[in-house]
């Protein structure tokens, strides 16, 4: 199977992690990463030479001569929407990396034309798949979820979806109802309205995050909670794209498109909410 990059640039993390784990994993598989595009080249050195793959020249024929597609961006989701729609248009395998688009709108037509168009979609951050919450959801889930918790660290913009994603990949979508965030910038403080009950998020920016914010989870059934303290980095990479890799072969997601745009949902409200002064501000899918 041929796999094809779409990016605004290709000199970033994302994209030399997920390459080097495909390669890996394809040596197994047949899996390569064959193609790719960026809207602004970066750096020094030629990204797509360096790494041994074909440059293309619009993501139209990226995904022409691929079978699968991964649309990463992973700090430029103003143009997720642009780079997705001729993939979602495709029929073929979609992943997208961290979240949709940073608008309900616009992840609304990806959803919608991935539909029409009958074309599998995945989007998702790594830490919905890190070891620490898996092993926690193996051991502890038993019961209702009474309540649920996550902090983490970053701007919310572009990092407050990892801390999103572990609370989704608890609740799941489709039960959110309002959201409202009572922080300030750089410290959010972001409850969610679910359908059942309610969950609490936490993100905040520091110069030490790293060291001082782990990404953590918390769940409470049958008046227990369960803890998870995320610590290997590493492992979330791998064991999203080991999760991508199957979404390629199956054509079925992990996770459903109630749940991507439920996490566009909470972005943007939250950051509507915050600018209301915490004021709760309703979900309409």
């Amino acid at each position: 199977m041929d796999v094809g990059f779409i990016d605004h640039h290709l000199a970033n993390y994302h994209a030399d992690v997920f390459f080097k784990l495909l390669t890996q994993l394809g040596e197994a598989t047949g899996l390569r990463v064959t193609t790719a595009y960026e809207v602004e080249p970066r750096g020094d050195v030629d990204w797509c030479a360096a790494h041994g793959i074909q440059r293309a020249t619009s993501p139209e024929e990226v995904v022409e001569k691929v079978d699968a597609v991964m649309v990463l961006a992973p700090d430029n989701f103003e143009v997720h929407r642009a780079l997705a729609l001729p993939a979602v248009r495709s029929g073929k395998p979609v992943f997208i990396d961290k979240f949709l688009a940073p608008t309900l709108g616009e992840a609304r037509d990806i959803v919608e034309e991935a539909e029409k168009h009958s074309t599998p979609l995945m989007s998702s951050s790594a830490l919905r798949f890190a070891v620490e919450v898996e092993e926690l959801l193996r051991h502890h889930a038993t019961g209702a979820v009474e309540s649920v918790f996550a902090r983490g660290m970053g701007n919310w913009g572009g990092y407050g979806v990892h801390t999103v994603a572990m609370i989704l990949r608890v609740m799941g979508g489709g039960a959110l109802r309002r959201v409202c965030d009572t922080g300030v910038p750089g410290a959010h403080l972001v409850t969610l309205d679910f359908a059942t009950c309610r969950g609490f998020v936490e993100v905040r920016e520091a110069e030490n995050q790293y060291e001082a914010l782990p990404w953590q989870l918390g769940v409470r059934r049958s008046g227990h909670y369960a803890v998870a303290t995320v610590q290997a980095f590493d492992a979330f990479y791998e064991n999203l794209i080991r999760a991508v890799v199957m979404f390629f072969a199956t054509r079925t997601s992990p996770v459903t498109k109630e749940e991507m745009l439920d996490t566009v949902a909470i972005l943007e409200g939250a950051a509507r909410s915050l600018e209301k002064d915490g004021a709760w501000v309703n979900v309409e899918m």
